[in-house]
């Protein structure tokens, strides 16, 4: 059966290009200059006697080229909601929040653009400020539930907590001792935007004046059930700080079967990584992310300081691993075919030895060698080592006759997913 040559090569060339586990990177934005923190608008009051307003971020960045009109999985709202203790305007708002853009020393002391948010006040009427939580400043994405859900997601960011976060906090209070630091919700029920699940991950403070971290999936997301915590895990070792930035990192996978997945980690050390379910009883997908939030019920002011913001569809420094500290690898591998040289003549038995360098997250790497288009073998490492007997091999067919020429190909993948092909040409 004559081999079709040309069919296999266009089949390599697909697989060199296509990435088979890479995360993609959805939107990154360091606030830097082009981004535009804009006035408070669509001031309203809710039944509750709370009132709403939205403050929308736009502009391209210029230090890393996004445009924040170009907003990431779908959403129609990507900033801060401004919700306060009774209703505002645009006259009055300002005692109750302060948002801003605005320069600061970075976490290696340089300076950066953060999105700062600070919530000042914040009791009810009646109320004493502690253990009341309804006042809040969420950054986040609202999207529509038509759209379908989040399954995969990974978004890491800096982020800073004011001095007197502990102090703030009141374990004596009923409700006084939390502090949200991430959290998504579902919509969709009754075509309405509440929903069937929460994930969310919390500072709490203990009866020790100590800090620590919880995370729990609760059905918690606006909806008319009776509340049911479907899990939850706490965290006492890892610290939380205070007054100094953070790498804070978050991903999900969401299931309704035991690979169902939440991990997220502080400075490269994972505080939460909980599997099972984390579906809802309806499935409905998610519409609301939390990216950070000023909402707590402890006392104001409540102040979120936040920078380095990137949203990518998968873990981009391998599943599960951290990026802490780390750059993501960007680099394809580099691939070195030792033997035979390129434009040899080849005879009897002829060893083909190659050697593979990748970036930062090379580990992992793939080889697989294909001689006129015909996979030979594949292997697992930087060294690759074939005894090729030429006599063996099938001659090309030309249209005029056959060919002497053969071609080697080693197509090579790291475990970041980008890819590399090396063609060498010999004669026999």
């Amino acid at each position: 059966m004559k081999h079709n040559y040309k069919a296999t090569l266009l089949t390599i060339l697909t697989l060199a290009s296509t990435p088979a586990s890479a995360a993609n990177l959805l939107f990154k934005s360091n606030f830097g200059s082009g981004v535009v923190l804009n006035p408070p608008t669509g001031f309203s009051a809710a039944t509750s006697g709370a009132g709403n307003a939205w403050q929308s971020i736009t502009g391209v960045d210029s230090e890393t080229g996004y445009d924040w009109s170009k907003k990431p999985l779908g959403a129609y709202f990507f900033g801060l909601q401004i919700i306060t203790a009774e209703p505002v305007n645009s006259s009055t708002i300002g005692s109750h929040v302060y948002n801003a853009i605005r320069t600061v020393p970075g976490p290696d002391g340089k300076p950066i653009n953060e999105l700062f948010h600070n919530l000042k006040y914040k009791p009810w009427v009646g109320a004493t400020p502690e253990g009341k939580g309804a006042a809040q400043v969420p950054f986040l994405l609202n999207r529509p539930w038509t759209v379908g859900d989040v399954k995969d997601l990974y978004i890491t960011y800096w982020f800073k907590h004011q001095p007197d976060l502990v102090e703030s906090l009141d374990p004596k209070i009923s409700s006084g001792n939390w502090r949200v630091q991430f959290e998504f919700k579902t919509g969709g029920y009754n075509n309405t935007y509440g929903g069937d699940y929460r994930i969310q991950t919390t500072i709490l403070k203990g009866s020790d004046n100590k800090l620590y971290w919880m995370s729990k999936g609760d059905n918690v997301a606006n909806g008319p059930w009776p509340r049911v915590d479907y899990w939850i895990e706490r965290n006492m070792t890892v610290p939380v700080p205070v007054d100094k930035w953070f790498k804070y990192e978050v991903y999900w996978h969401r299931s309704t079967g035991a690979d169902g997945r939440y991990w997220t980690a502080v400075d490269g050390q994972v505080i939460t990584d909980h599997f099972g379910p984390n579906m809802g009883d309806l499935n409905l997908p998610i519409n609301r992310i939390f990216i950070s939030n000023s909402y707590s019920g402890g006392k104001p002011e409540i102040q979120s300081q936040i920078a380095g913001l990137e949203i990518w569809d998968d873990f981009p420094c391998g599943k599960g691993l951290s990026c802490f500290n780390k750059k993501i690898d960007s680099t394809p591998p580099s691939i070195n075919i030792t033997s035979p040289t390129d434009g040899s003549k080849v005879s009897g038995i002829v060893p083909i030895n190659s050697v593979v360098s990748s970036g930062l997250l090379g580990s992992g790497v793939k080889q697989t060698l294909y001689i006129n288009g015909a996979l030979k073998t594949t292997v697992n490492g930087s060294s690759l080592s074939y005894a090729w007997d030429v006599s063996k091999e099938r001659l090309l067919r030309t249209n005029t006759g056959t060919s002497n020429k053969c071609t080697i190909m080693i197509l090579a993948r790291d475990a970041a997913g980008k890819t590399a092909l090396k063609t060498i040409t010999v004669y026999r």
